[in-house]
């Protein structure tokens, strides 16, 4: 890869690509604050310059790696919500499968949950909220509420709430990890397991889903 500076809008995009990739590499083995804009330029194969060309500092290429992980995932959810109308029934399993994914293919942004989001304010925590709760918790709310109208989920559940716990229990067990590890044999390759992604969706589907006549009864 050329140190320069690209002049056509490919090698462009292919270094702000490669600037982003390396913030993911580097987060996923150092906290935020530890990383050096010399790291990040030399992870990508370029000269700091471009770091403050593309982005303008370290924390503008850190929130444009939000802003990407959070188009991705949201165009993720979108295609579970194409079965809102042919296939209803498929879609909390779906959305189990999709976010459990999601959350275990990018350990880099648990770490900057944990380091920057949840541990201090600024603009990484503001941005962050923008990014993830707001657009994702409105997607999940949205998918709840149609589920609900539709009959697949029960009358009394509050969709609110049932975004609330869908979020805990699909991101705790990631912020948690070192503890419930020791603690529970739980680790990564257990959280990106079928068999973890299907106690979820029985956790959901039980909780959540329309009880049939006599369901619940002792």
């Amino acid at each position: 890869m050329s140190r320069g500076r690209p002049q056509n809008p490919e090698k462009q995009a292919q270094m702000t690509a490669a600037l982003l990739d390396a913030a993911e590499r580097l987060l996923d083995k150092k906290s935020y604050k530890s990383i050096t804009i010399r790291e990040l330029a030399a992870e990508a194969g370029t000269q700091s310059a471009m770091i403050s060309y593309y982005f303008g500092n370290k924390e503008g290429l850190f929130l444009a790696l939000l802003d990407r992980t959070g188009d991705m995932r949201q165009r993720r959810l979108q295609q579970v919500a194409v079965l809102l109308e042919t296939q209803p029934d498929r879609v909390l399993a779906m959305l189990v499968e999709t976010v459990s994914d999601i959350m275990t293919e990018e350990p880099w942004l648990i770490h900057l949950v944990k380091d920057e989001v949840l541990a201090s304010e600024g603009r990484l925590r503001e941005h962050f909220v923008k990014t993830f709760p707001v657009r994702i918790g409105h997607a999940l709310l949205t998918m709840f509420s149609v589920l609900q109208q539709k009959g697949i989920l029960r009358a009394d559940m509050n969709p609110h709430f049932a975004t609330a716990s869908m979020v805990s229990l699909m991101a705790f067990p990631m912020i948690a990890e070192p503890l419930i590890q020791g603690v529970l044999g739980v680790d990564r390759q257990v959280l990106r397991s079928d068999a973890w992604k299907q106690h979820l969706t029985l956790l959901l589907t039980q909780g959540l889903g329309q009880q049939t006549p006599g369901e619940g009864k002792i």
